[in-house]
C-alpha cells in the first residue's frame, strides 16, 4: 500500500481559468506545464460538481466518479477518526494508496483509493492533482457533518440525544412493518445517581455517565440506537429484537454495568442499573411504548432495583 501525507498550506476556491497555475503549486509535482493544462478541463468540471453538495456521502462518489475516467479503481475508503467516520464505497481489492489529508493545522482525515493492480507514478500524480479540488469542498463537508453531529448528540456523553428519538424511531417503526420484525425498547436508569454526586461530586457523576454510555455502546450491536434521555436515564432502541432477546442483551448489560470499577480523582466506586422493556405493537406511538417501559423500569426500581423487568 502506498501512503503518503498531503498537507496544503493554502488551499483556493480553484475556476477553470486559474487551473494551470493552482497545479503550479502542489508539492512534490514534476508534471510539465503542457502535461499540467491536458488535465485542466477534467479538474475544472471536477471542481464545479463538487461545488453542488456539502453532503459526504454525495460528495466522495462525484470524486470517485471523475477521477476513474483517468485513473480507474474499484473503490474509497475515507476516515476520520474524530468524527467517528469510516466509510467504504465501492469495493475493496488488493493494491491501495492512502493520503491523509489536512489543511494546514487542520486534519481531513484519510483517504484510500483501491484497485486490482498498482498505481503507476504517473497516476499517483494524477490522483494528488484531483485532491488538491477536493480538499477545500471536504473541509465544508466536515464541518457540516459535525453541526449536524453536535445538533443530534448529548454533549456530555455523545450518545443520542432526546429531541432524535422521535425520527429515530420514526424511521424505524416503519422498517419493522415493512420487514415483520420486532422492535423492542429499553429504558435504563443508574440507581441511586443523587448519592454518587453527593458523595463524590458532580464532576464525579459526569464520568459515571460517561463510562456507562461507554459500555452500553460497547454491549449493544452497531444497529441499535441509544440515547440520553436527561440525567441518568437512557434509553435503547433494539432492532431487530424481540423480547427474548431483548431481556438477554438486558441482562448482559446489567452485568456489564455492575462489573464497571468507575475512577474519578482519587475515588473508585461502582454503580448498578435498573431496566424496563417494551415490545413495540404495529401503529404505537413513541409515547405509548415509552410509557409501558418506563412502568417497567419503575417496577425494577420499587422491587430492588438492579434487576430488568418487562413491561
Amino acid at each position: 500500500m502506498f501512503t503518503k501525507r498531503l498537507n496544503m498550506d493554502t488551499v483556493m476556491a480553484i475556476s477553470s481559468d486559474r487551473i494551470a497555475l493552482e497545479l503550479k503549486k502542489i508539492k512534490a509535482s514534476n508534471f510539465k506545464q503542457a502535461q499540467a493544462l491536458e488535465y485542466t478541463k477534467p479538474l475544472a468540471k471536477l471542481t464545479s460538481d463538487l461545488q453542488t453538495t456539502i453532503n459526504l456521502s454525495e460528495l466522495l462518489p462525484i470524486f470517485s466518479q471523475h477521477l476513474t475516467k483517468l485513473v480507474a479503481h474499484s473503490g474509497l475508503i475515507f476516515k476520520h477518526s474524530d468524527l467517528s467516520i469510516n466509510e467504504l464505497y465501492g469495493n475493496r481489492t488488493n493494491h491501495s494508496c492512502e493520503y491523509t489529508l489536512a489543511i494546514e493545522s487542520n486534519p481531513l482525515g484519510q483517504l484510500t483509493i483501491m484497485r486490482r493492480k498498482r498505481f503507476s507514478e504517473t497516476e499517483l500524480e494524477i490522483i494528488e492533482h484531483f485532491l488538491s479540488c477536493l480538499m477545500q469542498p471536504l473541509k465544508n463537508s466536515l464541518l457540516y457533518f459535525k453541526a449536524i453531529q453536535q445538533a443530534h448528540t448529548d454533549p456530555l456523553t455523545g450518545a443520542l440525544n432526546r429531541s432524535t428519538l422521535h425520527s429515530v424511531f420514526q424511521k424505524e417503526t416503519a422498517q419493522s412493518q415493512r420487514q415483520h420484525t420486532d422492535l423492542t425498547l429499553l429504558m435504563l436508569d443508574i440507581d441511586f445517581f443523587k448519592a454518587i454526586n453527593d458523595n463524590y461530586g458532580h464532576a464525579a457523576g459526569d464520568t459515571a455517565l460517561q463510562d456507562l454510555t461507554r459500555c452500553i455502546q460497547h454491549t449493544v450491536r452497531e444497529s441499535d440506537h441509544v440515547f440520553r434521555l436527561g440525567g441518568e436515564e437512557f434509553a435503547i432502541l433494539l432492532h431487530p429484537t424481540d423480547v427474548a432477546g431483548a431481556i438477554l442483551l438486558a441482562e448482559r448489560l446489567r452485568n456489564a454495568v455492575q462489573d464497571l470499577s468507575i475512577t474519578h480523582d482519587d475515588d473508585e466506586f461502582n454503580f448498578t442499573v435498573s431496566i424496563g422493556l417494551s415490545r413495540y405493537c404495529e401503529g404505537e406511538s413513541l409515547e405509548s411504548i415509552m410509557k409501558r417501559a418506563d412502568k417497567a423500569l419503575f417496577e425494577a426500581k420499587e422491587t430492588g432495583r438492579n434487576k430488568v423487568v418487562n413491561a
